[in-house]
């Protein structure tokens, strides 16, 4: 999988609608657990209580799309973020970039 080129970014990602990577930089793995919802694993040298995700639909996402990202309570332990998709209030798989500042 190639690399991301983001020398300010602790990580970073593109992801295809069906979850899948297309290349990224200190992301381990992006797990699509349902429609629209995608668990994202940051390698463990990142502090995921501390840092501020930010998530954007990618260009070939539905025009009326939406994306929200979020740090669940869980993640001081197993290092992920989350990130739902959706258009209208749907819950849509969408393909979307993550970075972790």
């Amino acid at each position: 999988m190639p690399q991301v080129v983001a020398p300010y970014a602790q990580a970073a990602a593109v992801v295809k609608k069906d979850g899948t990577i297309e290349r990224s930089k200190g992301v381990t793995d992006v797990k699509r657990t349902d429609k629209g919802r995608y668990t994202i694993t940051l390698s463990e040298d990142i502090d995921v209580r501390m840092c501020v995700p930010v998530a954007t639909l990618n260009r070939s996402a539905d025009w009326h799309g939406e994306i929200y990202v979020s740090v669940p309570a869980s993640a001081d332990t197993d290092h992920t973020i989350q990130v739902l998709t959706g258009v209208n209030g749907t819950a849509t798989d969408e393909p979307f970039h993550v970075v972790v500042p």
